[in-house]
């Protein structure tokens, strides 16, 4: 399957920047740059030698196909990685080379860039769900007073307004946004622990050398290594596969008003925008469908987190491994889903007349 293009059709531009190869490479480096300066001034290693290693810590340094192919060998990307910039390093001092990833281990470098990628992730969808926020009030208070029929049980039932339909969305929306926010206060945090967790390498420099190196990547703080501990990172996924929930909700009530014999809102009218090849009288509803699709999606991916989260001993055999493209589908399907629904909100094309006409029916 071509599945760059079913990719964009899912997600956005940016949530897939965000989590293509050189970004992830990119926030890599960024780990072993922010390390190597904490080492130094915390007196582990030279100043010269974080500086030299902070200077080849650039993606555009790297060949990526050789990273990936030597990767399957290794499972792990961490060690051709640090052989690429050792290399690198060597060709300015070769004295220096051996402070390459001093003090740290592959699953310190793999979280932490996964994490500075969540962050921006979250960045990005904090611009939409503003959007998607001022159009969904605006839509509430212009139809406060706009008469339709209430629906229960797919049946026609008593009157309500769209105005308290829209504020449903809203509402329900708006409480996931803060339980992501708040579960990513708790998530967006630096791991480092080294080979088996105590940071053994460092001796009594432990504790500042990660102070340092969390705030030169401006992430928090842990209360302890969380190499097997991924407790924090699945409540965040959990919070973002509700909200992916309360979107589809509200996708699925837009489609079904949608519909020509009901005719009551529709998305936004772009030329060509949801024809069929084979019907062009026909208008889908692309924006609901791409909310619909992740939230059919997205539950399943944030159940292989609950899944893999008993771990073994300090390091995980597979478990920590089933992350790795699990996160990214679960972020990029919400960031479509929430994109898609703010167009929805800011466009929503409503009809008052077939309101009252269903009203009356």
């Amino acid at each position: 399957m071509a599945n760059n293009i079913f990719r964009r059709l899912t997600t956005t531009s940016n949530m897939i920047t965000v989590f293509d190869d050189v970004s992830f490479v990119q926030a890599m480096l960024d780990f072993e740059r922010a390390l190597s300066a904490a080492e130094a001034e915390n007196g582990v290693i030279e100043d010269d030698a974080a500086e030299i290693i902070g200077s080849c810590c650039d993606v555009l340094k790297f060949d990526l196909t050789r990273l990936s192919e030597e990767a399957v060998q290794h499972g792990t990307v961490v060690i051709p990685l640090v052989r690429q910039l050792t290399q690198l390093v060597a060709g300015k001092d070769k004295n220096v080379s051996g402070w390459v990833h001093f003090g740290t281990t592959s699953q310190d470098v793999i979280d932490t860039a996964m994490i500075l990628q969540l962050k921006k992730a979250f960045r990005f969808m904090e611009t939409d769900i503003l959007r998607l926020d001022a159009g969904l009030k605006l839509l509430a208070e212009k139809h406060e007073k706009t008469v339709m029929i209430g629906r229960t049980l797919m049946q026609p039932a008593v009157p309500i307004t769209f105005g308290q339909k829209v504020n449903g969305w809203r509402s329900a929306i708006l409480r996931s946004w803060r339980r992501i926010e708040n579960a990513s206060a708790e998530t967006f945090l630096l791991q480092l622990g080294g080979a088996a967790g105590n940071l053994s390498a460092f001796g009594d420099k432990g504790g500042v050398v990660t102070e340092s190196c969390a705030k030169r990547l401006e992430l928090g703080l842990p209360d302890n290594v969380w190499h097997v501990h991924r407790d924090r990172l699945v409540a965040f996924c959990s919070s973002v596969g509700i909200m992916v929930g309360s979107l589809g909700k509200m996708a699925t009530d837009v489609s079904l008003l949608m519909q020509p014999e009901i005719g009551e809102a529709f998305e936004p009218f772009e030329t060509d925008r949801g024809s069929s090849s084979a019907m062009p009288h026909k208008r889908n509803p692309v924006s609901c469908l791409t909310a619909l699709s992740a939230s059919k999606r997205v539950p399943h991916l944030v159940a292989t987190l609950f899944d893999v989260m008993p771990q073994e001993h300090e390091r995980a055999l597979g478990g920590w491994q089933a992350e790795w493209t699990t996160i990214p589908a679960i972020m990029e399907a919400a960031a479509g889903s929430l994109a898609s629904m703010a167009d929805v909100a800011e466009g929503l094309e409503v009809n008052p007349e077939a309101m009252r006409r269903n009203l009356t029916a």
